[in-house]
């Protein structure tokens, strides 16, 4: 059994359940998603499609891959779309099953939990906090190297062109495995266009949390090494609903850039504020979220009492390899929400 517990935010659903109240009194700044709901576009194609649930879906989303493809401009047979990035990572370990694998931590507590199910050697490098959680220089002898670019937890984000810097220092042999769930909201390119360049290069991408939709279960996996899994991928990952809002939510540009805007001005506004807090040390950040430090446990216990009275969530992630201290991570949501989780943390 691991000695790292995994949790994980996002359990409005439970709460609401468990204190009997209603779930859309719950705010959760637990979890990473785009504040403004799913694209209007994504809902209007899940009601025009609803009569599909009478059939079975694709065995393989053939109209999705090739939305994809169309929109990241890679061939169509370099992506398989799955079931939430989750589904994909644990389907990639335990296929390409690697005997000894590097995790930079802190890291989504998920990628080590995947790794012990098939016994592999785990090594971790931490990131260093007096250097912004940036990658190490050096490469990492082993079979696979798992990064998430912007960290998951941290924010902290490494742009293409030094990712590809960093990439290019590995052995062709090590499978670099590039988590990028966050990389929309830092309006950077998604490493995508350089999987040719490096066939041991595999990005993640999940499809929930930039448009809002982890009821539904969307992501992919970009790389060259695709073609040879896909044979080996259990059919009907993804079910029609999910696709249809998919591709719609993909066409969507307005949607885009509202959500762009507002993630650029909250970010900027909270951190400012977040400066204000003696009791708190927030980290800069490029995605959509906040961690951020309290002074003592204490502090992170009393801060979360009084969140939970009031049906507001958020991730301790005290229990997170490679963080050290009460740290606790938040979500940037809309102004109004945004004030009053500062009003909280101010009366700490």
């Amino acid at each position: 059994m691991s000695s790292h517990p995994v949790t994980h935010g996002g359990k409005a659903l439970m709460f609401a359940r468990d204190q009997s109240v209603d779930y859309r009194a719950v705010l959760d700044f637990s979890a990473n998603v785009n504040p403004l709901g799913p694209p209007l576009k994504a809902i209007e194609a899940i009601r025009e499609e609803m009569d599909l649930i009478r059939f079975y879906p694709d065995e393989y989303p053939v109209r999705l891959t090739r939305a994809l493809s169309e929109r990241l401009r890679i061939p169509a047979d370099a992506i398989m779309a799955g079931n939430g990035a989750t589904d994909l990572l644990y389907f990639w370990i335990r296929t390409v099953r690697p005997r000894r694998a590097t995790l930079v931590v802190p890291t989504f507590t998920e990628y080590r939990r995947a790794l012990e199910t098939i016994g592999c050697d785990i090594e971790t490098v931490p990131l260093e906090e007096n250097n912004g959680f940036r990658l190490p220089a050096h490469p990492i002898a082993t079979d696979a190297v798992i990064v998430t670019n912007p960290n998951n937890p941290t924010g902290a984000y490494l742009p293409p062109e030094e990712m590809v810097e960093w990439i290019a220092r590995f052995d062709p042999s090590t499978q670099i495995f590039i988590d990028e769930a966050f990389v929309e909201f830092t309006v950077q390119p998604s490493l995508v266009q350089y999987i040719d360049r490096f066939p041991n290069l595999w990005i993640l991408r999940s499809m929930t949390k930039f448009y809002a939709l982890p009821g539904l279960r969307l992501g992919y996996l970009a790389g060259s090494g695709v073609r040879s899994l896909i044979k080996k991928r259990e059919p009907w990952q993804v079910n029609s609903l999910a696709e249809a809002a998919g591709i719609a939510a993909l066409v969507d540009r307005p949607y885009e850039e509202a959500t762009l805007q507002l993630a650029q001005r909250e970010r900027i506004w909270l951190w400012k504020k977040l400066q204000d807090l003696p009791s708190i040390r927030a980290f800069p950040t490029s995605a959509n979220f906040f961690l951020a430090r309290c002074d003592s446990g204490e502090t992170l216990d009393r801060l979360i009492e009084v969140l939970l009275k009031n049906n507001i969530l958020i991730r301790d992630c005290r229990e997170i390899e490679g963080l050290e201290g009460a740290c606790f991570r938040f979500a940037i949501k809309t102004r109004r929400e945004n004030e009053l989780l500062i009003q909280h943390l101010r009366s700490l």
